[in-house]
């Protein structure tokens, strides 16, 4: 599906009704799951017709590349966002320049890390761009010394887990092994996820953060994630009431 509880006015629809019926006033609800509508809620929204979650939220959530721009300030610094493999010889300069020899490199829309790729080497990271990911892709130097947090927040539930794996293992993800035990969030955890929060429109999000030992930094930011192991917070129904709430809200 490219949508996810599609409404008009809180009634179930298709996109076909919404393209000839919304109109100023109205309130479409709905999780757009692929990039090529994104344009065509904008076209809807210009009509004076509000989205919810925001449209800056949704578009957010389906590109890394459109949050390497968006973010640019908060995510790991000398990252760089490829759109052509031609541009590949600026990053490798530059990377070079600053003595960078280890990188990460982001598919656009990949999910659940498995378009997460580590490169040992500047030689590797030419490779990968060159043979296997096509672009637009997201290109960041490895960081060192890191811990990886998802923190969630939704109204005023907020969860934090701390990622963790084996020092053999690059990925923290739990499809590749990885535990993710509950902690307490710093104040600077929380309030840096609920800056990210603002800055991209999220009325609720899934974060996740790479913390060193002076700084923190956005690494990815979604409007869903996993629940494992959240069942008790029942996430999926605090969405549908804030969703209500939304609409009910003149």
């Amino acid at each position: 599906m490219h949508f996810h509880s599609l409404s008009l006015n809180g009634n179930h629809t298709t996109i076909r009704e919404l393209l000839s019926k919304s109109k100023k006033g109205d309130r479409i609800s709905c999780r757009i799951r692929n990039p090529r509508f994104i344009g065509i809620f904008y076209e809807i929204e210009s009509r004076g017709t509000d989205i919810f979650p925001p449209l800056l939220s949704q578009s957010l959530s389906i590109s890394k590349v459109h949050q390497a721009l968006h973010y640019v300030d908060y995510i790991v610094p000398n990252t760089q966002v490829l759109f052509r493999r031609f541009h590949l010889q600026n990053i490798l300069r530059k990377y070079a320049e600053k003595n960078i020899l280890k990188a990460v490199v982001k598919e656009d829309r990949a999910s659940m890390g498995m378009g997460v790729h580590p490169c040992w080497s500047l030689n590797e990271l030419a490779w990968i761009i060159i043979h296997v990911i096509k672009p637009p892709i997201v290109v960041q130097p490895m960081l060192e010394n890191f811990r990886e947090f998802r923190l969630v927040i939704l109204g005023d539930t907020i969860i934090a887990k701390e990622k963790i794996n084996s020092d053999e293992i690059f990925w923290n993800n739990r499809i590749f092994g990885g535990v993710a035990k509950l902690i307490t969030p710093s104040k600077e955890i929380v309030e840096f996820g609920k800056k990210m929060m603002h800055i991209g429109k999220f009325p609720w999000a899934y974060i996740d953060l790479l913390v060193t030992d002076d700084d923190i930094f956005l690494s990815e930011i979604n409007l869903s994630g996993s629940n494992a192991g959240l069942k008790e917070y029942n996430l999926n129904n605090l969405k549908r009431k804030m969703i209500e709430k939304w609409l009910a809200t003149q």
